[in-house]
């Protein structure tokens, strides 16, 4: 009488550089999460800010964007740059629609800088902005100044968003 197969025994063996070809991928996405890792921490990863060497000839002619800075960037917003890009959003809007968004409030400053400190839920759709328990006021409120410099003027006819939210 002829036995059927089990299930236990093998019938074809996988080939044995599956396994290594397996072990290698996986040691590639750990070494690339790492390096990614460490490129966020030290704040390697982000946008520039520096758009000012490339500012076209005729500003006549440029967009409505960042060509210059009065303040500098400062030192403690290389955590910021990790979730907001100064002209493109990223996981947070972009600093030049923050700017836009609140250029016409008169107590923009303190209010951002409460925002930086804070957090908030809501203002920008379904996006969370953490607390920042590292930022002192003082920090916050140079940061916050340092968002609102970035604000096109009213009469340049840059879109205001004030009365809708994303």
């Amino acid at each position: 009488m002829i036995q059927p197969p089990s299930h236990d025994d093998p019938d074809t063996r996988r080939p044995r550089w599956l396994a290594w070809a397996i072990g290698v991928l996986a040691v590639c996405i750990a070494l690339g999460m790492v390096n990614l890792a460490w490129l966020m921490l030290t704040g390697a990863l982000g946008p520039t800010v520096e758009k000012d060497t490339a500012a076209p000839a005729d500003t006549a002619s440029a967009p409505a964007s960042v060509t210059t800075t009065a303040l500098p960037l400062p030192a403690t917003a290389s955590s910021c740059l990790r979730c907001h890009g100064v002209e493109r959003p990223y996981v947070g809007p972009a600093f030049v629609r923050i700017a836009e968004r609140y250029r016409d409030r008169t107590d923009a400053h303190p209010y951002l800088a409460g925002k930086i400190v804070n957090g908030s839920v809501g203002e920008w759709g379904r996006v969370i902005m953490p607390r920042q328990v590292g930022v002192a006021d003082a920090t916050a409120r140079d940061l916050a100044a340092w968002i609102m410099q970035l604000a096109p003027s009213a009469a340049s006819g840059a879109p205001d968003d004030t009365q809708s939210k994303p």
